[in-house]
């Protein structure tokens, strides 16, 4: 419990430089003048509440603008691969085509010179009947009938490949074209990415200053402390959000047996399929993705996040299952996403922001992941390896 000295020594502490003293938050004066009053202390509890949720919704919206704007550019980044390839086979088709064709000519080229010098058939028919040996002659003849027939299929062959090369030479500058307009869509969207990033990191760092000071007044009306309050108001929050995150991954796992078998659904901790390309995590079968590149800021380390986990369940049969399901889940990848089901990361929480109850950080933060993830997973099912058994049974956890 704080002293009035002690209370009035961390106001004066810290009313000075205050975040929260922008608008729409409440000041340390308020503060201050709220304690003795109860209604008055109530008030400002409220409007701190009220402050947090607002700073932790903003920073969640941005968090979830990052995410969306990142799947983009994954899925401008795999067009650009496809089209890029298409383009390169098509130009590689064509120049082996006019290879094809170039020999063609040239060897219809040689058999019509061939034919030139001995006149053709129909001088060797008058031939034949003026030689002296008419045998040789015959023989001479059947010999260039079969140099005619053999032009006239070289000719056809060299026509053909000359079309071919034409079409192939179209394909492959429509291609090109193609190629290079989706290159500058996936720069635009590599840009947007990285400036919804920016814009992610920003809200995330400011909500957090904020927060701090917002936590501090209202462990200040409430004699408490701040690390107090922030676990008692994320312990909350995080009960909601596990509740929240087992009814979606289990609505989600029943729509997906609904469907019919081959048919795409969602993942993320409900059974779903596994990711596409360029994208992430799934309940399903196999390893997460992460987006084309990590996200600005986004710690893509499957080895820092195990040995992170390692401190939180230890090394043994529990640390075994829970790398087994989240090698499932997501392969460990802070991005893993699934577009379709709408999970994120290593945890695959449905949606990420839930995650958020654990850090405002939790788009790109392992750690924040990690500590929501192990959470879930003791509050719903005690162990890891209880929740490793059920995702082996239902194919979602």
């Amino acid at each position: 419990m704080a002293t009035g000295a002690s209370l009035a020594l961390v106001l004066t502490t810290l009313v000075a430089p205050s975040v929260a003293s922008a608008a729409g938050y409440p000041t340390w004066a308020q503060v201050e003048a709220a304690k003795g009053n109860a209604a008055a202390t109530q008030a400002q509890v409220d409007l701190i509440d009220a402050s947090l949720d607002s700073l932790e919704k903003a920073a969640s919206d941005r968090s979830d603008e990052a995410v969306s704007a990142d799947q983009a550019n994954a899925t401008a980044q795999a067009d650009l691969a496809a089209a890029s390839q298409r383009a390169d086979e098509l130009a590689a088709d064509a120049a082996r085509a006019r290879a094809s064709a170039d020999t063609a000519k040239q060897e219809a080229g040689q058999l019509a010179g061939s034919l030139f010098r001995t006149g053709g058939t129909r001088t060797m028919g008058t031939d034949l009947f003026t030689s002296p040996d008419p045998g040789a002659a015959l023989y001479q003849l059947g010999s260039l009938t079969q140099l005619g027939d053999r032009w006239q299929t070289v000719l056809a062959d060299a026509t053909t490949a000359s079309n071919t090369v034409s079409s192939l030479s179209e394909q492959a500058a429509t291609a090109a074209d193609r190629r290079d307009a989706l290159a500058k869509d996936a720069q635009a969207t590599a840009d947007e990415a990285a400036a919804a990033q920016a814009s992610a990191d920003a809200e995330v760092t400011s909500a957090t200053q904020r927060s701090s000071d917002l936590y501090a007044q209202l462990a200040a009306l409430k004699d408490s402390t701040a690390e107090l309050e922030q676990q008692y108001r994320a312990g909350v929050a995080a009960q909601q959000a596990y509740a929240a995150q087992q009814a979606a991954a289990k609505a989600q796992a029943a729509a997906a047996a609904k469907r019919p078998s081959g048919s795409s659904g969602g993942g993320g901790s409900s059974g779903g399929t596994a990711p596409v390309a360029g994208s992430g995590g799934s309940g399903g079968t196999g390893t997460g993705g992460g987006g084309a590149t990590p996200p600005v800021g986004a710690v893509n380390d499957p080895a820092g996040a195990k040995a992170y986990a390692a401190t939180k369940v230890g090394s043994g049969a529990e640390y075994t299952c829970l790398v087994q399901l989240w090698n499932k889940e997501s392969g460990w990848r802070t991005n893993a996403t699934n577009p379709s089901g709408g999970a994120y990361g290593i945890p695959q929480a449905l949606p990420g922001n839930k995650m958020a109850s654990s850090g405002l950080d939790w788009q790109t933060n392992y750690r924040t992941q990690v500590n929501w993830g192990i959470g879930y997973i003791q509050g719903r099912y005690g162990t890891m390896c209880a929740a490793w058994a059920h995702s082996v049974a239902n194919n979602w956890y």
